[in-house]
């Protein structure tokens, strides 16, 4: 009501000022000046066209409104913020054009435009709504529906809007540059709103020709333009994102209430296959709504259809639609960027594309300039650059060498692998500088943590370069594949990372059999059976322990023979096979004690000094976690003296010596937070928990017992029912039950 007495009073007002006008034009006579004719004029289109705003709004729509917006009966979920920002950019407040919608295929950029006329409609905040796309081309379950309109010059929508506006002359006109100044006149004193769609398919003359033509399109006018490729001066620009997760589920659930059997397979879907099926698709309508159109129409499962939609090379349509045309269009240092992209999981700045692919900095620049131009790459704060998730399936498939995308031949598309192998080359680098076993490792930890993501998307793409398990397929990436889990080893084991050392000490277990490299094989096992040892997984322990003697007979050096030694005996060890265990720990005693590696001795005299402590022999126990201290302060290894450091708390325990244990355990949790190593801290808080719970100080013993929880139950670490056991009791005690 507030906007329609509003929109009277200004009716009123111009139909005052059209009035002074007319008696100013009557005092003339015959021989009215020119401007004032012209005032008059464009004062008369003004109070026509809210006179026919004002009838929309009074339910009175008069006929002569031209309006070809499409219908459209599909789902429309989200966007409510760019939604009122484009409304606003509408007002006639606001000195721009209008909108340009911009953003990769797929994302809805049309649907915005017609949700927004049709939300301006429902306001009249126009009279005319006009509706033009330079192509029709379109995308469903079947594929690819090209119907392409011949419209790729802004003369074609020039002719277009003036047939909508009923301007026959001004479409009979045969020359394109009358014809834009006679439709820029029709527009004077009307309140049009343009819709021009997919201008991503014109060249960039005709481009540049319509945003001239906008700049100049009378006041009160306004456009909304679509491409994929970014432009609008002098208007609000919208890249258009991803749907939020809850909006996809929404659009899910939506389509389901038109489709039957969708909405059974949604129903009988676990919620984590849903969001896979979000994150795969990059919260993209089109591929979520094609995706889903497998389900209703073509019988797979959700899981099936995510499958399709994970490889480019089973969804040729989708990716074909989506990337073909722009990728086509890139010149080599583009698709050398764009390759290097699809390898960052994380965003990535200009310097570390340069360092990754030896392309000068300015190169770059130029490159993603014109990959953002084209929706191809996302810019984001901080100058960072990131890739789409269904972007970087489609270039990663590319490199791959997937026979075609849609109708666009790779041959003629030409990814260079190379690239890739530079980018994958620059991250094993990486991870080898800040990476490793040194004494100081740990130091770098926080470098390697920041780029875990980036680390991991790595050692998954080297792994599939590879071919393994099975038939080796490229040895470079074997090999690297070797280096990186050599190289993130004891990262990956201090900062808690145990599934993700699981799964890279079995790549490079199978990658160290397929090159033959017996060595590399072993230690890959050993780093597993290190995480089942650690959980008291003994007979998986066992079973990789097995592996490890048997690449080991075939070309293992003698320090590998004594880790193998050694962990054979803490399999003996948990087992209670004590006298086993400790024939096992002397014999990998003597191996380190004749290679003179005294790190390794070290780990012997602890591993001798559980067996005497299992045993109740404490001085023997204690003789032998002092030795391995001793050599561990000598090296000055703060992780080997905080496990020593732990073990002899464990012992003072034991002994009922609390001010000696509380040091000890004081000094391990000191050493472990500083080294980043999770379960030694762990260890340490339970420790001192237990001390103060001797005390009677529950409520101060219970903050240290819940942090250790949280670690081990992270870690699914060994004691972790035992842990339990001690916050229940402490809780208890503490009078909190």
């Amino acid at each position: 009501m507030d906007n329609q007495e509003a929109l009277q009073r200004t009716l009123n007002r111009a139909r005052r000022a059209l009035q002074i006008l007319e008696e100013e034009k009557a005092g003339y006579g015959i021989r009215v000046p020119v401007d004032l004719q012209i005032e008059l004029e464009e004062k008369q289109k003004e109070v026509t066209s809210l006179e026919a705003r004002l009838s929309l709004l009074e339910g009175q729509r008069p006929e002569s409104v031209p309006d070809n917006l499409p219908r459209y009966n599909d789902v429309f979920v989200g966007r409510k913020q760019e939604i009122a920002r484009c409304l606003e950019a509408l007002s006639p407040e606001e000195r721009g054009w209008g909108v340009a919608i911009d953003g990769i295929g797929g994302m809805g950029k049309t649907v915005l435009a017609l949700e927004v006329a049709h939300f301006a409609r429902e306001q009249a905040l126009f009279d005319a709504y006009l509706f033009v796309s330079a192509k029709t081309t379109w995308l469903s379950t079947e594929g690819v529906r090209p119907e392409t309109l011949a419209l790729s010059s802004l003369d074609s929508f020039c002719r277009e809007f003036a047939k909508g506006l009923g301007q026959t002359d001004i479409v009979k006109m045969t020359d394109a540059t009358e014809r834009r100044r006679a439709l820029l006149d029709a527009l004077r004193g009307r309140r049009t709103l343009l819709i021009w769609d997919n201008l991503e398919t014109l060249n960039a003359e005709e481009r540049n020709m319509i945003a001239e033509f906008l700049r100049k399109l009378p006041t009160l006018n306004k456009a909304i333009i679509t491409s994929r490729r970014r432009t609008g001066e002098s208007a609000l620009t919208i890249r258009l994102d991803r749907l939020l997760e809850a909006e996809a589920l929404e659009l899910m659930q939506a389509k389901g209430k038109s489709h039957p059997r969708l909405a059974q397979e949604l129903n009988a879907t676990k919620p984590e296959i849903l969001t896979a099926l979000y994150q795969a698709s990059g919260g993209n309508p089109l591929a979520l709504d094609w995706t889903l159109g497998q389900v209703a129409h073509k019988g797979y499962s959700i899981s099936d259809a995510l499958e399709r939609l994970r490889n480019a090379a089973k969804s040729p349509d989708l990716y074909g639609f989506l990337f073909a045309d722009a990728a086509e269009t890139l010149s080599g240092n583009d698709r050398t960027v764009l390759s290097a992209l699809a390898v960052f999981l994380t965003p990535a700045k200009t310097a570390a594309l340069a360092d990754a692919t030896d392309l000068a900095i300015t190169e770059i620049q130029i490159s993603l300039e014109r990959l953002v131009t084209l929706s191809l790459v996302n810019e984001l704060d901080g100058e960072r650059f990131g890739l789409h998730p269904l972007t970087r399936t489609y270039v990663r498939a590319a490199v791959g060498g997937m026979d075609t995308v849609g109708t666009a031949p790779l041959s003629r598309i030409q990814f260079d692998p190379a690239a890739q192998g530079k980018v994958l080359r620059y991250w094993v680098d990486f991870a080898q500088k800040y990476g490793g076993d040194g004494k100081d490792a740990y130091k770098t930890h926080d470098i390697l943590e920041a780029e875990w993501q980036n680390l991991e998307g790595v050692a998954t793409t080297l792994r599939e370069m590879a071919g393994i398990p099975g038939e080796l397929k490229d040895r470079q990436a074997a090999q690297m594949l070797i280096d990186l889990e050599n190289a993130l080893n004891n990262f990956l084991f201090f900062r808690g990372y145990w599934d993700e050392e699981l799964h890279l000490g079995e790549w490079r277990y199978q990658a160290g059999k397929a090159l033959s490299q017996w060595s590399d094989a072993s230690w890959g096992a050993y780093h597993i059976a290190r995480i089942h040892c650690n959980r008291t997984n003994t007979d998986r322990a066992a079973s990789w322990a097995a592996y490890m003697a048997e690449v080991i007979e075939r070309g293992g050096n003698r320090r590998d023979k004594a880790f193998a030694t050694r962990l054979q005996g803490q399999i003996a060890y948990q087992r209670q096979d004590w006298a086993k265990a400790e024939c096992l720990y002397q014999e990998a005693l003597v191996i380190s004690q004749e290679l003179g590696k005294e790190e390794d001795e070290a780990l012997a005299f602890y591993d001798l000094g559980v067996i005497a402590r299992s045993q109740a022999d404490y001085d023997r126990a204690e003789s032998y976690y002092k030795q391995a201290l001793a050599i561990e302060e000598k090296l000055k290894n703060k992780e080997r003296q905080a496990m020593y450091c732990g073990s002899l708390g464990n012992l003072a325990l034991d002994r009922d010596r609390l001010t000696e244990a509380r040091l000890w355990f004081e000094c391990e949790l000191a050493l472990a937070q500083e080294v980043g190593r999770q379960d030694l801290v762990a260890f340490a808080q339970s420790g001192l928990a237990q001390i103060l719970e001797e005390e009677g100080r529950y409520t101060e013993a219970l903050p240290l017992a819940l942090a250790a929880l949280e670690i081990q139950e992270r870690l699914r670490a060994r004691n972790l029912n035992w842990a339990r056991k001690l916050v229940e009791r402490l809780r208890r005690k503490a009078g909190m039950e």
